[in-house]
């Protein structure tokens, strides 16, 4: 009896400790659904984040600590494509065409901003750019420059320029993005002529979202990342992301992929940002802006039945006449309309601006059209339909004096014979 009364001693002893567990518990889990739905906007309790993430991928560590990389990301781009559901993708293949064939998005044609960082300098922040939080500086990743924000809570750069408000009223938004494994997403966000965020996107390993205005209603829309694309298949390689505002619609696309849609946007943003949670030890790291009013395949048939498209939409690597994958929107517009056109003849005019000599542009412009020529063609074109010439920096079509007008003398000509 004697030691039956002790052990219930004990346990009464013993049992308020066990609550007061229980509670720790049940804070720990209440914790981990608020911060679910604010992770945005607060950057509390980091360690919580990475068991969350942890549980997503099936238990598996993601390091905290990686270092920002120092191999070559560039030959690193995703090769979602070629991949079995749930794979991962090699990060030695390069993003190839096909893998794109039915990417839909058509950027702007009229060039606003658009910085790839080739004129800057490795560890001295950008020339075009504006810091407005924490720190940010441009390193070498690879053939080029890349923007690391590496600290603040939020960190935040804008694109330096002339007119506070200068968005119309469609436009489309394109980067490059670098997850660095255990570093939280980077964001980008748009305000209004009065300075108020009106709608905020976030495209990263754990998936798309958009935070946008129905008149004076805030809504939040979130997308489902394709297999491809999810946690650590994000992880240490490039990724394209591209934006577009028309009409009421946002649509927001990773790689190959739509993976956010938008239907009843009321917000009319006229100025972006870039930021959001950073270290030294997980930067958050993008490259090659680019904003352009417009957007969409609409006027492109309009355009080449009137004898004339300009095209800022098909972009090659620096220096290089190797077309991007994420062109392939713009060309699959362009190819659409030559096949239900097939006895239409076109040249393929390449134009660049004026760095650089006067042969080697005409040399670069000359390989581009090609490129280009050779895509279609190996699209079903007939080639003798098309006919490629290089221009190189001749005809330019604005000031090649201005980092505007120069973005918009880079460009391919479709002429009708």
């Amino acid at each position: 009896m004697k030691t039956l009364v002790t052990l219930l001693i004990a346990t009464l002893a013993i049992s308020p400790a066990f609550a007061q567990f229980g509670n720790i518990i049940d804070r720990a889990a209440n914790a981990a659904t608020n911060r679910a739905n604010q992770k945005i906007d607060q950057g509390i309790n980091k360690g919580l984040d990475k068991v969350e993430e942890g549980v997503k991928n099936g238990g598996k560590k993601t390091s905290g600590s990686t270092q920002a990389p120092t191999t070559n990301p560039d030959d690193q781009t995703t090769n979602a494509s070629g991949s079995q559901k749930g794979s991962v993708p090699d990060p030695a293949k390069p993003a190839s065409m096909r893998s794109y064939a039915n990417y839909d998005f058509v950027p702007g044609n009229k060039i606003i901003f658009e910085d790839d960082f080739h004129t800057d300098q490795d560890g001295e922040f950008a020339e075009h750019w504006d810091l407005l939080g924490g720190q940010a500086v441009l390193n070498k990743l690879g053939d080029g420059l890349a923007m690391k924000i590496t600290d603040g809570n939020y960190g935040k750069v804008a694109p330096l320029m002339k007119d506070k408000n200068y968005l119309p009223k469609e436009f489309t938004l394109e980067y490059d993005y670098y997850q660095t494994p255990g570093a939280y997403g980077l964001l980008f966000w748009f305000e209004n002529a009065e300075g108020s965020e009106v709608i905020k996107c976030q495209a990263d390993r754990d998936g798309a979202s958009a935070t946008y205005m129905v008149n004076d209603e805030s809504r939040t829309l979130a997308g489902t990342m394709p297999e491809e694309l999810k946690f650590e298949n994000f992880n240490n390689r490039w990724h394209h992301v591209a934006f577009i505002l028309k009409g009421r619609s946002i649509k927001l696309y990773i790689d190959q992929f739509r993976v956010l849609t938008v239907p009843q946007n009321t917000a009319v943003p006229t100025r972006v940002m870039f930021g959001g949670i950073a270290t030294q030890e997980e930067p958050l790291i993008f490259k090659n802006v680019r904003l352009a009013e417009g957007g969409g395949a609409n006027l492109i048939g309009q355009k080449f039945g009137e004898g004339k498209y300009i095209s800022h939409g098909i972009n090659f690597d620096y220096g290089k006449a190797s077309i991007k994958p994420e062109s392939m929107g713009e060309i699959n517009a362009i190819y659409k309309f030559l096949s239900e056109n097939s006895s239409s003849k076109f040249e393929v005019g390449g134009y660049t601006d004026a760095d650089g000599s006067d042969a080697s542009n005409v040399t670069l412009s000359q390989k581009r059209a090609g490129a280009v020529k050779a895509q279609l063609v190996s699209m079903g074109v007939d080639s003798g339909r098309l006919t490629a010439k290089g221009y190189g920096e001749t005809k330019p079509i604005a000031d090649n004096t201005t980092f505007e007008g120069k973005a918009q003398n880079r460009r391919v000509e479709f002429v009708k014979l």
